[in-house]
């Protein structure tokens, strides 16, 4: 069946070449499992699930930063994923962006899945706010804690594409690095953290059930060059205490100094494709549309079964598709 396809492609003569990916093709997806799953030689699980410093309840504690897991035999667990201000942190089924006074940031690797086609994309990803811990008295009321981190982060496309929808409001100048760790301002979308998506480091599991933490972003134009990068405040700087995006509803006040940012669950998928060969055909009318089956048939109507569709154009170039009845 595939000879007989592929003669008839090449007797209906083919200007154009379909389309690699599908609305709906999910062209990167991470939610950390490796992190997760690493164990050592012991058994015993990696990486901390505490996000911030400090043991979590199995008395792990290694959460490396990008530098240092960089020079590890685990820099494959992150799956080409990267860090230009290395301000990553790789805890247990997540990652952390950022640290005290220096914003960090993760940034995707390119999203070659597209091939040779242009999209446009939907973003969709948990980020969580960190929060102090609580401390309560003998009695089981609040001490101290529950200070919650500066409330915006930003979303950025490198390369091809730019957000169209989603952000809580979009900024001109977000101060990031290049390819060669030079700052640089790009255009890209501020998110702000609701109130209730901060979470206390020892009830990280839990804060993943909130629905306030799922950010939904639309991208226009990506190509297999585009790139993702969250940055939490700005590039290796602090943030700015005159900055509005300080959350007036913390409950235990806010560090204004800091922007922890915890990503997981992030997945790109295809929200349409519009390829080289759909641009220029948009542009220009059909003069003719004709069927073909796996027989060698020619119709004006399609057949039941396979079709090899044949559009003829105003400008005479013709395009070929396979379709199914």
């Amino acid at each position: 069946m595939k000879k007989i396809l592929l003669s008839l492609v090449a007797l209906l003569g083919v200007a154009g070449v379909a389309s690699a990916i599908n609305t709906g093709d999910v062209v990167l997806s991470e939610n950390w499992d490796k992190l997760y799953n690493a164990v050592d030689a012991n058994g015993k699980n990696v990486f901390s699930m505490n996000p911030w410093t400090g043991a979590d309840v199995n008395g792990v504690t290694y959460q490396p930063n990008y530098k240092t897991i960089s020079t590890t035999d685990y820099l494959s667990l992150l799956d080409g994923w990267s860090s230009r201000s290395t301000y990553m942190y790789a805890c247990r089924g997540f990652v952390r962006i950022s640290k005290t006074k220096y914003g960090g940031d993760l940034l995707s690797p390119a999203l070659t899945a597209l091939g040779n086609d242009t999209a446009d994309l939907v973003l969709n990803y948990q980020g969580i706010g960190y929060t102090s811990t609580i401390t309560l008295t003998d009695s089981g009321t609040y001490s101290k804690g529950g200070v919650h981190d500066y409330q915006a982060y930003y979303v950025i496309v490198l390369g091809d594409g730019e957000i169209t929808s989603g952000a809580t409001k979009m900024q001109d100048k977000i101060l990031y690095a290049d390819a060669d760790g030079n700052a640089t301002y790009y255009k890209g979308a501020q998110i702000e953290i609701p109130t209730d998506a901060f979470i206390n480091p020892l009830d990280t599991t839990e804060a993943w059930s909130n629905a306030n933490t799922k950010v939904s972003l639309k991208i226009k134009g990506a190509t297999a060059k585009t790139q993702i990068a969250f940055v939490a405040s700005e590039y290796k700087t602090t943030p700015k205490k005159s900055d509005p995006e300080i959350d007036p509803n913390a409950p235990h006040g806010t560090n204004a100094n800091v922007c922890r940012v915890i990503l997981d669950n992030i997945s790109v998928s295809v929200d349409n494709v519009a390829t080289a060969v759909n641009d220029v055909n948009a542009a220009k009318s059909v003069k003719a549309v004709s069927y073909c089956n796996l027989q060698g048939m020619e119709s004006a109507t399609p057949f039941e079964g396979v079709n090899i569709v044949k559009t003829t154009y105003s400008d005479g170039s013709t395009q070929v598709t396979k379709v199914l009845k």
